[in-house]
């Protein structure tokens, strides 16, 4: 039992080390464009770019986030991650876009262009794989069904999904119960 315990304290201490280690990284390299909230869990892998000296640009993580594993987050702009969001693992946000103009050379060589602010509201759930395009604002309590693709807002107190996203369940506040919505093909 001992033994067990000593096993869980090394592993907690290492784990909040990797945290504080994470945070100087974050602070150092990106110079606060990135910032980070109080109790937030940012788990392996995440890969973070903030290609911008604008002084409101960046990328803001609220309290109590939790970022999941080979999470990839990018912007030129500004990413706004609101306080409880849960984003699961392997999922994309980005507001940019890469060149594609045959006459400026290759891909990889052209510039990338930003194409709008992302925002998400307190409470949002980002299932596995989910893809955040840029230009979305996604409203408190936004559900985001594992592999979708959202490419338009949507006000909150939904569930979407789908590649483009759109909305089968919305919460009714006087019934306090989530209600499926008729999607049409």
């Amino acid at each position: 039992l001992v033994a067990l315990y000593i096993r869980f304290f090394e592993a907690r201490m290492i784990g909040l080390l990797n945290h504080l280690l994470l945070k100087l990284k974050l602070a150092t390299t990106f110079r606060n464009k990135i910032q980070v909230g109080e109790n937030v869990f940012i788990h392996k892998n995440p890969t973070f770019i903030v290609r911008s000296d604008g002084v409101d640009n960046g990328i803001f993580i609220h309290d109590g986030v939790y970022i999941g594993r080979n999470v990839n987050i990018h912007t030129a702009s500004k990413i706004v991650i609101s306080k409880n969001c849960v984003i699961s693992d392997y999922v994309y946000i980005s507001t940019l876009a890469h060149g594609i103009d045959p006459e400026q050379g290759p891909i990889l060589t052209q510039n990338d262009i930003d194409k709008g602010h992302i925002f998400l509201g307190e409470n949002v759930f980002l299932g596995f794989n989910t893809k955040i395009l840029p230009g979305v604002t996604l409203g408190d309590w936004t559900v985001v069904g594992a592999g979708a693709v959202v490419t338009k807002s949507f006000s909150g107190f939904c569930v979407v999904a789908g590649n483009p996203a759109q909305i089968i369940k919305i919460y009714n506040h006087d019934s306090h119960k989530w209600e499926t919505v008729n999607v049409a093909k």
